[in-house]
């Protein structure tokens, strides 16, 4: 079996996406590309986030912030799946995730790692929100407004999944895609459980997908929907942002309060669903809704990221690259400026897939190869 060593110079040139203004326009665009499904914690003054990892290895691919704006990766998390769930409870952090049919958890006690092997709560549905009364239960809401209770670590589901939560009825004559009832985030804040929802399918007309927030004094409902609904929506096909939905909401370190959702750019749906923020506030009678403007976190101006040039020269490879399904050590080996990628076979279709995401509608790549034995 052959080797073949490549050399890759791969040169990403990014616009500031359009509508938005990249230095105080909201919504802000944070990750341009297909960064979709995003899931982000506060762990005292830094955030970290990561988005579904779809069929790429290795993993959830996490990214650290002291702003909200400028990001950075930071590890690979092992596990491929959609719509994950990020969240720190009793000093662990945890991703919950579905995956086959089922949905898994794995932890650590450092963002970094070591992670633990994946392992299955044997629990249907998807798009896992995990949230934590007072009294230290913890539980697990799923798509459908379903929820099931997990065991204290976490680790194991100690219940049936059943249904807590009937969704908002938006207007009959809204064009979506689908009822489709997802990803429930959870937030607790002033006395209320805050459960911030999909609807409305997230792939179908730019009007389709949407963010709906709902409430209860107790982590289990019943759950009273928001009048403020939908707190995030897509409203025309004229839009700069289609089918913004998949939200979660978060505090920054000056008590200041966003969310941050997924949203395709107007007639680019191939860069995939980019992660945007905005900021929210909080009404007089309890309830959250977006801001028509707000400060940056930071007064100095965000960094815009883009993707930088690769050379390897470095012993390891990047964290911005990803396989598709597998990706181990043997697979992609760098040294001495050489990518040297490790083939299943002899023929074209046994190539081994390297990839790494786009983060504008114009890029340039170059490749230069050669066979190495």
């Amino acid at each position: 079996m052959k080797k073949l060593a490549i050399v890759f110079l791969l040169s990403v040139f990014m616009l500031p996406a359009r509508g938005s203004d990249s230095v105080s326009g909201f919504p802000r665009v944070i990750l341009p590309g297909d960064f979709a499904d995003p899931t982000i914690v506060r762990d005292g003054a830094d955030y970290y986030m990561t988005h579904s990892a779809f069929s790429y290895a290795p993993g959830f691919l996490v990214w650290h912030s002291r702003d909200l704006l400028s990001w950075e990766p930071v590890c690979r998390v092992p596990g491929s799946g959609y719509a994950p769930d990020l969240i720190k409870y009793d000093g662990k952090f945890y991703i919950y995730y579905p995956a086959h049919g089922t949905n898994y958890v794995t932890w650590a006690t450092d963002i970094k790692g070591p992670w633990s092997k994946p392992i299955d709560l044997k629990v249907g549905g998807i798009d896992p929100g995990h949230v934590v009364d007072s009294l230290g239960n913890r539980y697990l809401h799923l798509s459908g407004g379903t929820m099931v209770e997990l065991s204290r670590d976490g680790l194991s589901a100690a219940g049936k999944r059943h249904k807590v939560y009937e969704g908002w009825q938006y207007p009959e004559d809204w064009e979506v895609e689908c009822f489709c009832l997802e990803s429930p985030k959870l937030t607790f804040h002033n006395g209320y459980f805050y459960m911030t929802s999909a609807e409305g399918g997230t792939a179908g007309p730019a009007t389709s997908h949407m963010a709906v927030s709902a409430r209860s004094r107790s982590a289990v409902g019943p759950w009273e929907n928001s009048p403020y609904n939908p707190v995030v929506h897509t409203y025309s096909a004229s839009d700069p942002w289609w089918s913004k939905g998949h939200a979660t909401i978060i505090d920054d370190v000056n008590g200041n309060w966003w969310i941050v959702y997924h949203a395709y750019q107007k007639g680019l749906h191939t860069l995939g669903r980019s992660t945007l923020i905005e900021p929210i506030e909080w009404t007089a009678d309890g309830w959250f809704r977006t801001k028509p403007s707000a400060k940056p976190i930071s007064r100095n101006p965000p960094v815009v990221f883009s993707t930088p040039s690769d050379t390897f020269d470095g012993n390891t490879l990047g964290l911005l690259w990803s396989g598709w399904r597998r990706l181990g050590s043997s697979d992609a080996v760098v040294s001495g400026g050489k990518l040297s990628l490790q083939s299943k076979g002899s023929g074209i279709a046994d190539g081994r897939v390297l990839v790494t995401t786009p983060t504008d509608a114009r890029y340039d790549v170059r490749v230069d190869a050669l066979a190495d034995g």
